[in-house]
């Protein structure tokens, strides 16, 4: 296999993390937590935990998981463990055997396969995009009414975003990797076998924004309709997003976030 790997970070700091392992691929996205620390990024600290501690584990990836939330939870660095305290995680992974590419997805972050038949195969998890199409029609809303910039209108949102988080795991909410010392973590699965396979693609969702919100792809089959230079994509995307710094002309919750990508070419 041969394998590439590009992350761009949309701040100083970067809460993205990739991660080429022993047999299996992985993207992370960190999300901070509802109430942030003011001198301490505990999502940055939560994807660094779990890119420098999931080779401590044997098993499968959603069992290493589910040990590094306990672990996690033991050892991230502050004294008021409430949920509204703890960071949260999207992420996807591919782990792969002589036979088969299991793929496994938590929250946004996504997995997309292109078969040797030139047929991609989007693997992904719609509940958290739903949730923030909710956000960004009430964002577009309040501007209009306001007459502002959608970006200046994104405090008289907080409340909805607020909710949102808190159904991280919750009923009608959305699946995502978090901190406990009860962990749940159920990964939506699925599995192809690697001869039907010619390229993957696992990444965050500031790439999916190249075919979701900025409109540089009608949709993700034109996207992935040929054989992707992640670097030049990635650029396409920091272009379309600094020509709209208020996010008037394609609506979104931020003018541009982290972007992180592996590409596999399954040779």
């Amino acid at each position: 296999m041969i394998v590439t790997s590009k992350t761009r970070k949309s701040h100083y700091w970067n809460e993205d993390r990739f991660i080429i392992g022993n047999k299996f691929f992985m993207v992370i996205d960190g999300a901070t937590p509802l109430i942030k620390h003011k001198d301490f990024n505990s999502a940055c600290w939560l994807v660094d935990f779990i890119k420098k501690n999931i080779n401590k584990y044997d098993g499968d990836i959603e069992k290493r998981l589910y040990e590094l939330s306990k672990e996690g939870y033991s050892k991230l660095p502050i004294e008021d463990k409430s949920s509204d305290y703890i960071p949260s995680a999207s992420l996807c992974y591919v782990e792969y055997d002589d036979e088969f590419f299991h793929i496994g997805v938590l929250g946004d972050c996504e997995v997309t396969c292109i078969t040797k038949d030139n047929v991609s195969l989007r693997y992904f998890n719609d509940d958290l995009s739903k949730l923030d199409d909710k956000s960004i029609n009430e964002l577009k809303n309040i501007a209009k009414v306001k007459n502002i910039h959608t970006s200046l209108a994104r405090p008289y949102i907080k409340d909805t975003l607020i909710k949102h988080r808190k159904m991280i795991n919750q009923k009608g909410g959305y699946k995502a990797f978090t901190l406990s010392p009860d962990p749940y973590i159920k990964p939506d699965v699925y599995s192809i076998k690697k001869s039907d396979v010619k390229e993957l693609y696992l990444y965050s969702d500031g790439f999916s924004q190249a075919f979701e919100f900025l409109n540089i792809y009608n949709n993700h089959a034109e996207m992935f309709a040929q054989s992707l230079d992640i670097e030049e994509e990635i650029n396409k995307i920091k272009i379309a997003s600094f020509n709209d710094p208020y996010c008037d002309k394609y609506p979104r919750l931020k003018k541009i976030d982290d972007i992180t990508i592996i590409k596999v070419i399954n040779n």
